[in-house]
């Protein structure tokens, strides 16, 4: 992937005035209003904040996939009394059933004519039953991507749109407890990677971003101390935990509507420590090679297009640009 801004990153950190707040608002509202959106795992946690800062921003219709059936029908309840309408509908969905997912879509697309925006973000976090972390994490997100794609892809018929894949923003050297979760999260990073690539974009119309949330207040992540491979596992992980800052579900669906306006089809955006959100790259292989010399590392230096890049960096570096 071509680097425009930066090699390494683009972050958005200066502090906005109140008039560029506004434009900002209105870039975002122009987005999403009108727009019909489908969220998977939208009952709680992460989804629950997309929601609301879809319907903030003024979005048609929403459709919530979840398994939580009295969470999501309180929820669409609650928004329609509010909104004197019913903007919001709940479908009871398994993501990991793929034949539960592709009826889902069907109802979906029967209830709102067309699917403008997919946010693909049903997950789950329990490396003692890691064969439905598994079916969840990768089969639930490879089944709603594809689902996504084709419903809304031009050339079935679709207008094109936007499709989220929410990974997971974690450093590798702090994921010794979490060895299936980790793997689960970097697969959606190449699921992405593969989606977004031009040869499907010519034919779809469908931009793919992939969404990197930290550390993040949600119940997946309070009760992850609870569900590691072993109970000796615990003070590790929790002292792991300890040297990160927390962030709110809330900050994280108002950076998904910055990202929403100005991410580009195949970029990976990270929102961490309660931060505004950045770009990331996936790094070209050749700068990850190490070479030897008389058993000791050796660091080469090229020079391309004017900038000198290093042919050895050091190991950490392969988490995807800490994006993995």
């Amino acid at each position: 992937m071509e680097n425009k801004i930066d090699p390494s990153f683009r972050i958005l950190r200066r502090r906005s005035s109140a008039s560029e707040r506004a434009k900002e608002m209105e870039a975002i509202n122009c987005i999403v209003s009108g727009k019909n959106v489908l969220i998977t795992g939208g009952a709680a946690g992460l989804g629950n904040a997309f929601l609301n800062h879809f319907l903030k921003h003024g979005a048609n219709k929403i459709i919530i996939l979840d398994i939580d059936a009295e969470t999501s029908k309180r929820i669409a309840l609650g928004i329609e009394k509010s909104c004197g309408e019913k903007k919001v509908h709940f479908i009871h969905t398994d993501v990991s059933n793929h034949k539960q997912v592709a009826e889902a879509f069907k109802e979906a697309s029967s209830l709102l004519g067309n699917i403008d925006i997919v946010i693909n973000n049903a997950g789950v976090l329990d490396e003692r039953r890691w064969e439905k972390e598994i079916a969840v994490n990768i089969g639930g997100m490879v089944g709603t991507a594809m689902l996504a794609m084709k419903y809304m892809s031009r050339d079935t018929g679709g207008n094109g749109g936007i499709l989220v894949n929410v990974s997971q923003h974690m450093d590798i050297r702090n994921t010794a407890q979490l060895p299936v979760y980790s793997a689960t999260k970097q697969a959606v990073i190449g699921l992405s990677q593969s989606l977004s690539d031009p040869y499907h974009y010519e034919k779809t119309g469908v931009t793919v971003i992939t969404l990197c949330p930290g550390l993040t207040e949600t119940a997946l992540t309070i009760d992850s101390p609870n569900r590691l491979l072993s109970r000796v596992m615990k003070a590790d992980f929790v002292k792991n935990l300890e040297q990160f800052s927390i962030q709110t579900p809330y900050v994280v669906a108002q950076g998904l509507m910055t990202i929403l306006r100005i991410g580009e089809c195949g970029s990976i955006w990270v929102i961490e420590s309660g931060r505004a959100p950045y770009e990331v790259y996936v790094p070209n292989p050749r700068t990850l090679r190490r070479h030897y010399k008389n058993n000791f590392p050796h660091v080469e230096t090229k020079v391309t297009r004017g900038r000198a890049i290093r042919e050895v960096c050091d190991s950490t570096r392969t988490d995807l640009m800490s994006c993995a």
